[in-house]
């Protein structure tokens, strides 16, 4: 399948683009005339970077295209004393409205507020909920997935099967949610305004300690975030600063010592949680060039539980004679080759197997083979039929590890990039508890994913930026236990000098035990999976400030295309009895 996507956009708005803020507003006197020609500075208090504007007639003065961050906004004016507002905080996808009054003085007097004591107000119409940094730290968030903090909002509805579906490294987790509407699968998810979603899949999910802020917008969306059917979910990743900063910690659980929690095998606690990681950032040049690395890896153990009904060492030779009903009588088996149809009473009958012994000439050598590679009872069954005469605990494992890194360069102070690297290699499995090659590995998943982007931000003038970005998007996600391959050197032990199985195996990226069904146990694998999109998608816009009206001139083009493979196959072999 592949998906072209070319997108114009046209339009006259007051929002702001992508994931990054605004800063706009009036400078007057205190009569409420509007002041020409002021010079406001917009200053990143981590990075150091300034950016200077210059007021219009109407006093107008506007800063597009602005990291989220803390800044501190200066405000100058010829004849006018100098006024200086800190704690400006842009979040993801704010437009905020700074409006400052100059007193007439001398340009040495400088009138500092440190608190929001100015108009400081959205304006944007679209309807959306920012978790900031502050709530990241202190909210805590089941499977460590940045996404899931969408539902945090009143109009996002959860749609995850169970808490383990939340998990970063599943593809369906970043977009498992519905937004405003039966959206779920449909919604447009980015990291600092790059998609990262193909089809109805996400790809990457950072770790949470490299999280700025988080944003979902409902509805009333810019004309650039047209690619979705219902909202918009876009993580802001931290940057480097003039600092060094960083974190590392360590989650873990051992519960050696706790009651036995599995009540059917009464097998010890098998939980083991081993997440760690950390974060590290800071300056390669000052004021110019900055990076920020993060790395998390999961070695998580959880329990799970197998109860079937097998058969007893009698019945693997063919002897019923101790086979019972659920009333305590015999269970008779009848021999199908001795059926007889009364065509006047439609009746059929059939004679038993004497002794209640199926002959072992009546026995198939291929079905034999696979009976001595199926596990025997462990215990006696739940009544006299013997159902569920086996139960085993064996632990399933999640093998994780993420690392992302982003540069920021501010090569002038009119044009500032940064690129991101990120990785995802996740290993789901558990080990052969059956000690035998018919054991199904449950999962034996492999979740992969490399997500990359990069940025530029050229300010053409104090009125024109110019915007480019671009992303790319690999993903996989596959059926691959290393451990369950049989192979086709393995299938010909069953039928030896009998090949019918290689039309059917010659395209597979692998051979797994053949799918078997006794008296309701399974075995063997019936199915595989091979799940590979791509996608590449590019973004240019140009806007430009005219008086009070903001436009943008923008086109997006996304290329998306994916290699999907799903095969199933069985043999039965059976004697009807």
């Amino acid at each position: 399948m592949k998906l072209l996507a070319p997108v114009l956009i046209l339009a006259c708005v007051s929002l702001a683009q992508d994931y990054r803020g605004r800063v706009q507003g009036i400078v007057t006197d205190p009569s409420n005339a509007a002041i020409t020609r002021a010079t406001v500075t917009l200053l990143n208090n981590n990075t150091r970077a300034a950016t200077v504007r210059i007021t219009d007639e109407s006093g107008h003065y506007l800063f597009d295209f602005v990291e989220p961050g803390a800044y501190t906004l200066t405000t100058d004016g010829a004849g006018f004393g100098r006024f200086v507002q800190e704690n400006v905080q842009v979040l993801v996808r704010s437009d905020l409205t700074v409006n400052v009054t100059l007193k007439v003085g001398d340009v040495n007097q400088t009138i500092t507020i440190a608190d929001s004591a100015v108009e400081i107000q959205f304006n944007t119409t679209t309807l959306s909920q920012t978790v900031d940094g502050t709530m990241l730290k202190e909210l805590p968030v089941l499977a460590r997935n940045p996404f899931t903090l969408a539902l945090l909002d009143p109009a996002v509805v959860n749609r995850y099967s169970d808490v383990n579906k939340r998990n970063p490294f599943y593809q369906l987790s970043t977009t498992g949610v519905d937004v405003g509407g039966q959206t779920s699968g449909r919604n447009e998810v980015q990291i600092d305004g790059s998609p990262i979603g193909v089809g109805s899949r996400g790809s990457y999910a950072p770790p949470m300690d490299a999280v700025q802020e988080f944003t979902v917008q409902q509805n009333s969306v810019d004309a650039e975030s047209g690619f979705s059917a219902g909202g918009v979910l876009n993580v802001g990743m931290k940057a480097g600063t003039n600092q060094y900063h960083g974190s590392l910690y360590y989650f873990g659980r051992n519960p050696s010592l706790n009651a036995v929690s599995n009540v059917f095998s009464r097998a010890p606690n098998m939980v083991r949680n081993h997440v760690e990681g950390g974060t590290i950032g800071g300056p390669i040049l000052k004021n110019r060039l900055f990076t920020f690395f993060t790395y998390e890896k999961w070695n998580n153990r959880q329990p799970y539980t197998k109860v079937m009904t097998l058969p007893t060492d009698l019945e693997r030779d063919g002897d019923f004679s101790k086979t019972l009903t659920k009333a305590g009588a015999q269970r008779v088996i009848f021999d199908p080759w001795t059926t007889q149809t009364n065509a006047a009473t439609n009746a059929v009958t059939r004679a038993p197997f004497a002794g209640n012994r199926i002959p072992a000439s009546r026995m198939d050598p291929t079905s034999r083979l696979f009976l001595n590679d199926i596990w025997r009872p462990n215990g006696p069954g739940d009544d006299s039929t013997g159902v569920n005469n086996f139960r085993t605990a064996y632990p399933w494992y999640i093998n994780y590890w993420n690392i992302s890194n982003r540069t920021d360069w501010n090569l002038t102070p009119k044009w500032k990039v940064f690129g991101r690297y990120s990785v995802i290699r996740t290993v789901l499995d558990n080990p052969n508890y059956g000690s035998s090659p018919a054991t199904t590995s449950d999962n034996g998943g492999l979740m992969d994913a490399l997500n990359a982007a990069f940025d530029s931000v050229y300010t053409l003038s104090a009125r024109t930026v110019i915007n480019f970005r671009m992303g790319v998007v690999y993903s996989e996600d596959e059926y691959d236990s290393q451990w369950a391959k049989l192979g086709e050197a393995g299938l010909a032990k069953y039928w030896p000098n009998n090949p019918w199985y290689k039309p059917y195996t010659a395209d597979m990226p692998a051979v797994y035990y053949p799918n078997l069904n006794v008296g309701g146990a399974t075995f063997g694998k019936s199915s595989w999976w091979s799940y590979r999109p791509r996608k590449y998608s590019y973004q240019g816009s140009l806007g430009h400030e005219r008086g009070r009206h903001y436009m943008k001139l923008g086109m997006a083009f996304r290329h998306a295309y994916e290699y999907s493979q799903r095969r199933t196959w069985a043999r039965s072999h059976s004697r009807q009895i």
